[in-house]
C-alpha cells in the first residue's frame, strides 16, 4: 500500500494493530513454522474488506483526502486499503494507458479522482479506455464503488460512469446535454429541468443538517434522523442520467433553495454505487479537514462502503456521532468506533 502523507496521519502502522481476543480454535493445524495466534491471524485477515482507493488528480487537495479515508476505514478494524495512484494530469499519454488498476483484485473501489477540468467544453478523459472499459465490467459484474464529492465531477463525457453516479456537476456538464436536476416535490424525487439550469454549484461552506430520507436503511439504521454536519461544501443542482436512484439523505441548499440529495445508492449491473457528494478538502479554502473529520460523515463512510462491498452492514456507531444541534469532529485516526 502506498501511504499517503495527510493532516491526520502520524503513522498508518498504528490502524494495523488490531487488539482482537484470539480463541485458540484450530491451533492443530498449525506447522512446525507457525507461532500460536497465525491461524486466527489469517482468519481475522480473510474477513477484512478489500478496498482500492483511486486518486492522484483532482480539483481538491486529494492526497489529504485520501489519507483521512485510509485512517477512516482503518480504524474501523473491518477494512484493509490500498491505493492506485494515477499517473500526473500531464504526464506522457503512454504512461496514462499503462495505468491499470487491478479493481478485480477488491470487494470495493472508492474514487476521489477527477481530470481538474476547468474548460467551458469540458476535457478529453485522463483514463485509458482499456481502464475504463476494466472498471465498468468490475461494477456491471457485482463490484462496489464509493464516489466521494468532487469524484462526481470526473468523467463528463463518460456514459457508463454517469449512468454509475446517477448525478455529476462541473467537468463540462451542461444543460440540454448532460441530463436531469433531482428535485424533491411532494416528498418524492424526481427527475426535472434537463434542459435549463446549472450543472453543479455550492454555496459558501458552512456546517448543515443532513435530513435521512430513508433512516431504516442498514446503512443509516439507529442513526439520529437528523444531524449536523462540520465545515463543507454542499453540492448543488447535479446533473445526470437520475435512473434508479435511491436517495438516502439530503440537506437544504441556500444557493438553489433547493433540498440536495447528499447520499445516493444506485444499482449498476449487478453491482452497487455509493455517491457521497459531502466530503471537501482543500488546505486553502477549508479550516483543517473539518468535513472528513466529520463523525457523522466518517460513520456513513465507512458503514456505506461495507455495504457496497457486502450488502449488510455491521460496523457500529461511534458515541461522538453529532446530533441535530451540534456538530461533531475527531481526526479519523483518533476516532473510537
Amino acid at each position: 500500500m502506498r501511504t499517503p502523507s495527510g493532516l491526520y496521519f502520524v503513522s498508518f502502522t498504528i490502524c494495523a494493530v488490531l487488539c482482537l481476543a484470539t480463541s485458540g480454535a484450530g491451533c492443530s493445524l498449525q506447522s512446525e513454522d507457525e507461532q500460536p495466534g497465525d491461524l486466527e491471524e489469517v482468519v481475522e485477515a480473510s474477513d477484512q474488506i478489500k478496498v482500492l482507493i483511486i486518486d492522484g488528480v483532482n480539483n481538491h487537495d486529494w492526497e489529504n483526502t485520501t489519507a483521512a479515508t485510509v485512517a477512516t476505514l482503518e480504524q474501523t478494524g473491518r477494512f484493509t486499503v490500498d491505493v492506485s495512484t494515477s499517473p500526473n494530469k500531464r504526464a506522457p499519454r503512454e504512461e496514462w494507458e499503462g495505468w491499470r488498476p487491478a479493481f478485480f483484485d477488491y470487494d470495493v473501489v472508492i474514487s476521489d479522482f477527477n481530470e481538474d477540468c476547468a474548460e467551458e467544453g469540458g476535457c478529453e478523459p485522463l483514463w485509458p479506455s482499456e481502464t475504463m472499459a476494466d472498471f465498468e465490467r468490475y461494477v456491471r459484474e457485482g463490484g462496489g464503488f464509493v464516489s466521494i464529492h468532487a469524484a462526481d465531477n470526473h468523467g463528463a463525457g463518460w456514459p457508463e460512469y454517469n449512468k454509475m453516479i446517477g448525478l455529476g456537476g462541473w467537468g463540462g456538464r451542461k444543460a440540454g446535454v448532460s441530463g436531469y436536476l433531482l428535485r424533491l416535490i411532494d416528498g418524492e424525487w424526481v427527475a426535472t429541468s434537463p434542459d435549463e439550469g446549472i450543472s453543479g454549484e455550492h454555496g459558501p461552506q458552512r456546517e448543515f443538517l443532513v435530513i435521512h430520507d430513508k433512516p431504516s436503511h442498514p446503512i443509516l439504521e439507529g442513526l439520529p434522523p437528523e444531524w449536523m454536519h462540520a465545515t463543507d461544501e454542499l453540492y448543488s443542482s447535479l446533473r445526470g442520467p437520475a435512473e434508479n436512484i435511491e436517495v438516502l439523505a439530503h440537506s437544504f441548499s441556500l444557493y438553489t433553495n433547493e433540498n440536495e440529495p447528499v447520499y445516493m445508492l444506485i444499482p449498476y449491473g449487478e453491482g452497487m454505487v455509493f455517491h457521497i457528494a459531502l466530503g471537501h478538502y482543500n488546505d486553502e479554502s477549508e479550516p483543517a479537514g473539518v468535513a472528513v473529520g466529520c463523525v457523522g460523515y466518517q460513520t456513513i463512510l465507512a458503514r456505506g462502503t461495507e455495504y457496497v462491498a457486502t450488502g449488510e452492514v455491521t460496523i457500529g456507531i461511534p458515541s461522538a456521532f453529532p446530533t441535530a444541534e451540534t456538530s461533531s469532529v475527531v481526526a479519523p485516526d483518533e476516532l473510537v468506533w
